[in-house]
């Protein structure tokens, strides 16, 4: 072989943490460019606007570890660090964490499989869904995949007889970190656990049974019990009802057409990646019954996500619902290749490479659609400015489909103009389903969403929004 195709496959296969980096940086500097599109949007706009009014985190429900995004934010909030740094602090927050989360997997874990899959989580499969960045689900990934790490990595130390304690002590830690993350978490936990023990031979020790105990014990609870069941169950629920009519009604559902309908765009990458795992792993004899593990729970968790979301739901969250099967295929990719195959730098970094190129390509066509949604929404605040009434009410049949989604029309309209220092500040709230009554309308309250009509307007943080306080007026203007 030519000594310069030599260097250069030497080198390719020599600088995994190289390419990794410059992902997240490449990753790191994309969602700060596009951070009004991504954070004047829906949930993400929802909790900066509390989070800059309250000075405190915010905490929707049981979601707890959406805090660890809102660290960088609030600090900033803090120091009165303007709305126009807020916004892309706020929106490289998320990229951060998955960086913070890498570097706790391959650095003290020293997982390079681990760092792998959340490069893969970040990227494959995704699209529209990074338009609008969200942390628990995210976060419930992400700490299956350091458990995936830690576990291996305890695997490797000389811990005697207290090796299989510390190992479950772990497991129950992350377990419970699971609970308050997201529902989705029981399914990657559940696969660490399993891919773990079978590929480890742990079945002869107590491990794997008090692990799966515990993994179950908790997030039954969760959906059962918990104050928050009804919304838990849904990921559920629906597959206790009867497996059998499931599968026959299976492509009828809406999930399952949306993954079949977008198998090109954004699937494809993910059952490439899946099949290769299961080829990686299947090449050594005695790790093939952890290759039918990998292939079999990704086929039951799709029937689950289908099943759980035969209605459908929005292009972003269905985005979301298959992005543990890219787990299961990552992991069980990266570490196959790490025990079967020589020169496993080189297709790993390869695979970070084709990762790369198609994931930011797949970002790259839902940034016309959500680029053109703040593009459009900045054109509604210009024609708003014009109006001698700085509080106004539109109807949904008034704005084109531009706007993709209208909710959080009153929040985003206001932090726009809030960015700008030469024009007062104004909110456009677009009225869904029912009427807003006169009480809601007056001086003194702010309209948040449709789900929290009643907000005191002297709750604003001053540093930040400086809206007239005046009587909300119904815009009669035709924005389409």
């Amino acid at each position: 072989m030519d000594n310069t195709l030599k260097f250069k496959l030497k080198s390719i296969g020599s600088n995994t943490n190289i390419f990794a980096f410059l992902f997240f940086a490449v990753f790191g500097f994309l969602t700060i460019i596009d951070a009004q599109a991504r954070i004047l949007i829906t949930d993400p706009a929802y909790y900066l606007f509390n989070i800059i009014n309250d000075g405190d985190f915010f905490i929707s429900g049981p979601r707890y570890t959406t805090v660890i995004n809102q660290f960088l934010v609030l600090g900033a909030v803090k120091l009165h660090v303007p709305l126009k740094w807020l916004i892309p602090l706020y929106s490289f927050s998320f990229a951060l964490v998955r960086l913070g989360y890498y570097l706790l997997a391959v650095k003290v874990f020293k997982s390079k499989s681990a760092g792998f899959a959340i490069i893969a989580i970040t990227v494959i499969g995704v699209s529209e869904s990074y338009f609008r960045p969200t942390s628990e689900s995210t976060i419930a990934l992400l700490n299956s995949v350091l458990l995936f790490s830690f576990l291996f990595y305890s695997d490797n130390r000389d811990w005697g007889k207290w090796k299989t304690t510390i190992q479950l002590l772990g497991t129950i830690a992350f377990v419970v970190f699971g609970y308050y993350s997201h529902p989705i978490a029981l399914f990657s936990l559940f696969f660490v656990v399993g891919y773990f023990s079978l590929f480890n031979k742990k079945f002869k020790t107590l491990y794997p049974y008090l692990a799966i105990l515990a993994v179950l014990l908790v997030f039954m609870g969760k959906v059962l019990f918990g104050a928050n069941s009804e919304h838990h169950s849904s990921l559920y629920g629906n597959l206790f009802s009867s497996p059998i009519a499931i599968l026959k009604e299976l492509p009828t559902y809406y999930s399952y057409k949306y993954f079949d309908g977008h198998f090109k765009q954004l699937y494809r990458t993910l059952i490439v990646l899946l099949i290769c795992s299961i080829v990686v792993l299947f090449i050594k004899r005695e790790k093939r019954l952890t290759a039918l593990f990998v292939a079999g729970y990704s086929v039951v968790y799709f029937v689950v996500a289908c099943t759980s979301f035969q209605k459908g739901d929005s292009n972003m969250q269905m985005e979301k619902i298959f992005i543990p099967i890219v787990l299961f295929s990552a992991l069980a990719f990266s570490d196959g290749v790490g025990n079967s195959i020589k020169r496993k730098e080189l297709l790993i970094n390869v695979a970070i490479i084709v990762i790369f190129i198609i994931g930011f390509q797949q970002i790259s066509k839902a940034r016309l659609l959500y680029q053109g949604r703040i593009d459009y929404l900045k054109e509604i605040v210009a024609e708003a400015q014009k109006e001698d009434r700085k509080k106004l009410i539109i109807q949904r049949d008034q704005i084109t489909k531009k706007m993709v989604f209208s909710w959080g029309m009153g929040i985003e309209t206001l932090m726009l103009s809030s960015m700008k220092q030469d024009v007062p500040p104004l909110t456009v709230f677009c009225q869904q389903g029912k009427e807003i009554d006169k009480e809601n309308k007056a001086a003194g309250n702010f309209i948040v969403a449709h789900f929290r009509t009643s907000y005191a307007q002297k709750r604003l943080n001053e540093n930040y929004f400086q809206l007239p306080e005046e009587e909300y007026k119904d815009w009669g203007r035709d924005l389409k």
